[in-house]
C-alpha cells in the first residue's frame, strides 16, 4: 500500500510506513479457512501439555511494531569524504607529474639545441718512447677533431690530420722534471692547451713517468768496455756532470773532474790477462751510474817479453834489445842485425842489435817461433834523436792514394799533414787515433796516428802532425807521429 504522507510503497502486512512511520490504512486479508482444509498433525496430542492456560499471550505478528527513521552514519560521510579527496589527490599528481616530464622534455631538446649551436673542443692523448738517433725519447701525440692549435710548454703547434706529434729527449724531461720519488722514478706532467676559433680552449694535460736516470757518463777512452792494452799504461777519459763525484776501483777521483766534467788519468796496467777498471759516478737527482772496463793483455803461446818499455832511445844507428823468450824458442827480426839472434837455451835470455836506418820513430817487429805452437809476435819502436827544426824540414806532404795501395812505399820518411780526429783507438803511453786529412767531408782520406807522449785528444779535433811512415794499418796509411800542433 501507498503511505499517504512520503508516497513510499509498504508491504500489506505493514501498519506503519517503514519509511517516515505514518500510519497505515488498515486492510484485513479476506482469506477464510475451513475445517476441511485442517489436517491431523502427530502432534497434536502435545497441545495441552505445550499450551497452557498460564501460558503467555502470543504476539501477534500481524500488528507491525511503530518503525522509527535513523539518521545517516557520520563515519560513512567521512569515509566518503576521504575517498573523494584521495581521488582527487591522485588526479592532482597525474597531472603534475605530466607537467614535470613535460617540462624536463622541452628542457632537454633546449639544452641539445644548444650543444649543436655551441660545440666543444674534442681532445685526447697518449704517449709513446722511441729511439730517435740512439737517445731515448718520447713522443706526445694529442688527438683533436675540431682542434687548429695545440700549445704545449710555451711551444705552438698546428693540427694535421687531426693530431699533433711533439718529441722530447728524455735528457731534457729529466732537467724539466728532476724531482725522483721512492721508486726511483720521475712524475711528467704537461699540460696541452688546445685552440679554435670561435671555441673555448680546453686544457688537456699528459701525465706520464720516467725511470730515474743514471747519472751522465760518456766515456772517450777506451770507447768500449773490453780492449786490449799493447802499452805499460791506459789512460782513461770519460765526460760526467760537472760537480759529479767519480770513483775508480773505490778511490775518489773527483777531484780530478774539470769545470766542464771532463775526467782524465793515465792507470798502469798489469800483466794480468784481464785487468777490472770499475768507474762509479754519483750525480745529483740522478742515480748512481756503474761502468766497468776490462783491460786484457794479449796472452802469447811462446813467451816472449822486451825488457825495454817504450820507444827505445839510440845515440846512433844501432839499437840493443833484450829480453826474455822459450829457451827452445828462435827469433826473426824483421830489420838488419849485427848477428843472428840467439837465446840462451837455460834461462831463454836473448840480445838483439838492429839499425834504425832514419830520424825519428823505427818499428822492429820480432817473432818468436817452436815447433808445435803459435808463433808470437811483438813491436819494439826505436828513437832516433833529431831536432824538431831538421825533422819538420825533411817533411813530406802526403800522396794519400799511393800511400795506401802501396804499404811499403816510402817507409822511414818522414811527413807532414793536418786533418780532424775521427776516432781515438787508444790513450796511455802510447796514443793511437785516426785523423781524415782530406778537405771533402764527401770524401774522407784516413790515417792511423801513433804517438808517444803527454797529449789530450778529443774527437773532432783539428791537428798538424809530422811523423815517419810505416806501413799500413788496418787498411790505412800508417804514421809514427814525433811532432804533433793543434791546427
Amino acid at each position: 500500500m501507498i503511505c499517504s504522507s512520503c508516497g513510499t510503497k509498504n508491504n500489506y502486512y505493514h501498519r506503519y510506513c517503514y519509511y517516515c512511520g505514518n500510519k497505515l490504512p488498515y486492510q484485513p486479508e479476506s482469506t477464510e479457512f475451513e475445517d476441511a482444509d485442517k489436517t491431523e498433525m502427530a502432534w497434536d496430542g502435545m497441545d495441552d501439555i505445550l499450551f497452557s492456560s498460564e501460558q503467555e499471550s502470543e504476539l501477534d505478528y500481524t500488528e507491525q511494531i511503530p518503525l522509527r527513521r535513523y539518521r545517516k552514519s557520520k563515519t560513512s560521510s567521512r569515509n566518503l569524504k576521504r575517498l573523494v579527496t584521495v581521488c582527487v589527490s591522485i588526479i592532482l599528481l597525474a597531472i603534475l607529474g605530466v607537467g614535470v616530464y613535460i617540462t624536463l622534455d622541452q628542457l632537454s631538446k633546449y639544452s641539445k639545441k644548444t650543444h649543436v649551436s655551441s660545440p666543444k673542443i674534442t681532445a685526447s692523448s697518449f704517449v709513446e718512447t722511441a729511439v730517435i738517433d740512439g737517445k731515448p725519447v718520447h713522443r706526445i701525440i694529442i688527438n683533436t677533431s675540431n682542434g687548429e692549435r695545440v700549445e704545449i710548454l710555451g711551444e705552438t703547434y698546428e693540427v694535421t690530420d687531426g693530431k699533433v706529434e711533439v718529441v722530447y729527449d728524455d735528457a731534457f724531461l729529466y732537467s724539466s722534471f728532476s724531482e725522483i720519488n721512492q721508486d726511483e722514478q720521475v712524475k711528467v706532467t704537461l699540460d696541452a692547451t688546445i685552440y679554435k676559433e670561435g671555441l673555448s680552449p680546453v686544457k688537456e694535460r699528459v701525465e706520464f713517468v720516467l725511470d730515474a736516470p743514471l747519472s751522465p757518463l760518456t766515456m772517450v777512452h777506451p770507447s768500449t768496455d773490453e780492449v786490449f792494452i799493447e802499452g805499460e799504461t791506459c789512460r782513461i777519459v770519460f765526460k760526467v756532470e760537472p760537480g759529479s763525484q767519480v770513483f775508480i776501483n773505490d778511490d775518489n777521483y773527483s777531484d780530478l773532474v774539470d769545470s766542464e766534467g771532463l775526467f782524465e788519468k793515465e792507470f798502469p796496467v798489469p800483466d794480468d790477462p784481464e785487468n777490472v777498471f770499475e768507474i762509479r759516478v754519483a750525480t745529483r737527482n740522478y742515480v748512481e751510474n756503474i761502468r766497468k772496463l776490462v783491460l786484457k793483455r794479449q796472452q802469447l803461446e811462446i813467451p816472449l817479453d822486451i825488457d825495454q818499455t817504450g820507444p827505445i832511445e839510440v845515440s846512433g844507428q844501432w839499437a840493443k834489445i833484450t829480453g826474455t823468450t822459450d829457451p827452445q824458442a828462435t827469433l826473426e827480426v824483421d830489420l838488419e842485425t849485427r848477428a843472428e839472434p840467439e837465446v840462451d837455451p837455460e834461462t831463454g835470455n836473448f840480445t838483439i842489435y838492429v839499425k834504425a836506418s832514419y830520424p825519428g820513430y823505427t818499428p822492429c817487429t820480432i817473432t818468436a817461433r817452436l815447433e808445435g805452437k803459435e808463433d808470437s809476435v811483438t813491436q819494439v819502436i826505436i828513437e832516433r834523436p833529431v831536432t824538431e827544426a831538421e825533422y819538420t824540414s825533411r817533411a813530406w806532404a802526403v800522396d794519400y792514394n799511393q800511400l795506401r795501395n802501396n804499404p811499403d812505399l816510402h817507409n822511414g820518411r818522414t811527413f807532414v799533414f793536418k786533418g780532424t780526429v775521427e776516432d781515438i783507438q787508444s790513450m796511455g803511453d802510447k796514443n793511437r787515433f785516426t785523423l781524415d786529412i782530406s778537405d771533402d767531408p764527401q770524401s774522407p782520406q784516413l790515417v792511423s796516428v801513433e804517438y808517444w807522449g803527454n797529449v789530450s785528444i778529443q774527437t773532432g779535433a783539428r791537428l798538424r802532425v809530422f811523423g815517419n811512415r810505416w806501413g799500413n794499418y788496418e787498411e790505412k796509411p800508417r804514421f809514427l807521429a814525433k811532432f804533433i800542433y793543434d791546427n
